[in-house]
């Protein structure tokens, strides 16, 4: 820590003064720095689970660089870098200025919808800017002098009119991603890309998960659904067929319209926390921060939606305004609230999806391709070991000219597999609202919410168990299957 000050403060020319813990994820230590001037810095130091040491750091900071310099967008500027462990640090690290501003979560719930309505339309600039430069291969963004062989292909990416653009500090090269990650997936020795087309990303996907479910001795807890006794209760064999019938679907259900034929740098985690805004016009945007492991795909596979907007893909086929709710004289005040907290939450998703279909048709096309039957199975095709692979299998099952055979017993079976898919979710659902804020996301709760969440998943545990077994063999297993620490 002493030598990551003393980078720091040379850095900005200054002297550090204090260190504070500073906010991060499942994937950085970050450090608050205060020079001798109040001048503040924060430094992020990747976790062994970042995936690819050296190169996940290399990336983060050459997506930021890109970012800010091309794409006209507040990505932190970066003061220094080192992406070896080789150095007096003994990690690899990032130092960069702080975020100006505030979260946008801190001010949020105190927004007008007509000042939400300018974030979302701020986001949409952004995000029109990232559809300016097409990238003609999938993978992650480096500068070239940190691949060992960087790609030498002359052309960088196109502009709007389709014109080359070359830019020799950067290169494509292998992708980084969450899901390459998740549940070990980073120590797979597979082909992480670049690739020249979305097929044979695609095909790679699968190909790593099936060679994931092969290796595991046991199947990861899923965290969205309830699995146990008399719910769904997931197989490697049937993961590993979703994972075949997947492969033989993509030609069929891989979009191949104008909006999908190119690649863009995209962020996908646009939720409030990593939106910063001014502090006294909230609907200025200062800065957007966490791009590590942002990754140059289709824009099919991109999160479109701004995360800290509710938006339900298949509830917004339609293209008229909601409508006004009718609120009765009887309602409870917190009725009336919720109702209209819901209507403005449609009203900013209706919005947003017309600004996309005026200024962004690119955005706007791949959004309604959302809610199709092809988009189900890629979705769920991508997701097999947490949605479950009843999903997978009863998407392809249902595509028009289904490319995968299925016999009258296995379409039953896979109605089964669906309906009791559902009632895991279901369940799942039912003890997230109970346990509200206390839920463990992701596996994770807050340390000051610990000893809570542990007595409220006690009390919940207790009655799943009761609710969902029939003899005492159910009662074992439930214990045995029960997705928390208890």
């Amino acid at each position: 820590m002493n030598q990551l000050c003393t980078i720091a403060g040379a850095t900005v020319g200054k002297q550090c003064i204090n260190v504070e813990k500073f906010a991060d994820g499942l994937y950085n230590k970050a450090f608050l720095m205060t020079m001798d001037d109040q001048q503040e810095v924060v430094a992020k130091v990747p976790n062994p689970n970042a995936d690819i040491p050296r190169l996940t750091t290399a990336s983060e900071v050459a997506t930021m660089d890109f970012m800010r310099n091309t794409l006209n967008t507040p990505a932190p500027r970066v003061l220094a870098w080192n992406s070896s462990c080789m150095n007096p640090v003994r990690a690899e690290y990032i130092i960069m200025e702080k975020a100006q501003g505030v979260q946008l979560a801190s001010v949020l719930p105190t927004m007008s919808a007509e000042q939400k309505g300018q974030v979302i339309r701020a986001i949409a600039r952004y995000q029109r800017e990232w559809l300016k430069v097409t990238f003609h291969k999938i993978g992650s963004l480096y500068y070239a002098k940190d691949l060992p062989t960087p790609d030498q292909t002359k052309t960088c990416y196109s502009d709007t009119l389709g014109n080359p653009v070359w830019q020799s500090e950067f290169a494509l090269g292998p992708i980084l991603d969450r899901e390459w990650i998740d549940y070990g997936w980073g120590n797979i020795d597979g082909d992480r890309g670049p690739w020249t087309t979305a097929l044979d990303y695609r095909r790679a996907v699968l190909q790593r998960d099936k060679e994931a479910i092969r290796r595991l001795e046991k199947l990861p807890t899923p965290l969205s659904m309830l699995c146990g006794p008399s719910l769904y209760q997931p197989t490697k064999e049937k993961k590993l067929s979703a994972c075949e019938a997947a492969l033989k679907a993509l030609p069929r259900v891989l979009p191949n319209e104008p909006w999908a034929s190119g690649f863009h740098l995209w962020h996908d985690d646009l939720h409030e926390e990593n939106i910063y805004v001014d502090a006294n016009d909230p609907t200025v945007i200062t800065s957007i921060i966490d791009w590590q492991s942002t990754s140059i795909t289709p824009l099919f596979d991109h999160a479109v939606v701004p995360g800290f907007l509710q938006y339900d893909a298949l509830a917004a086929q339609g293209h008229d305004p909601p409508a006004t709710p009718h609120l009765r004289d009887d309602l409870a005040p917190d009725e009336k609230s919720t109702a209209l907290k819901q209507y403005e939450e449609q009203v900013l998703s209706s919005g947003y999806k017309h600004l996309l279909k005026n200024n962004i048709p690119l955005a706007f096309d791949a959004l309604m391709f959302e809610g199709s039957s092809s988009s189900a199975v890629l979705n769920s095709a991508r997701n097999l070991l947490e949605v479950g692979e009843a999903y997978c299998l009863g998407s392809i099952a249902a595509l028009d000219d289904c490319p995968v055979q299925f016999s009258e017993s296995e379409l039953a079976e896979l109605q089964r597999d669906a309906e009791k898919t559902e009632e895991s979710i279901n369940a799942m659902n039912v003890i997230k609202e109970a346990l509200g804020p206390l839920f463990p996301e992701r596996g994770i709760v807050r340390p000051d919410q610990y000893s809570d969440a542990k007595a409220a998943l006690r009390r919940i545990q207790a009655q799943v168990v009761e609710q969902f077994s029939a003899n005492a063999d159910d009662r074992k297993r439930w214990q045995e299957t029960w997705p928390f620490d208890s």
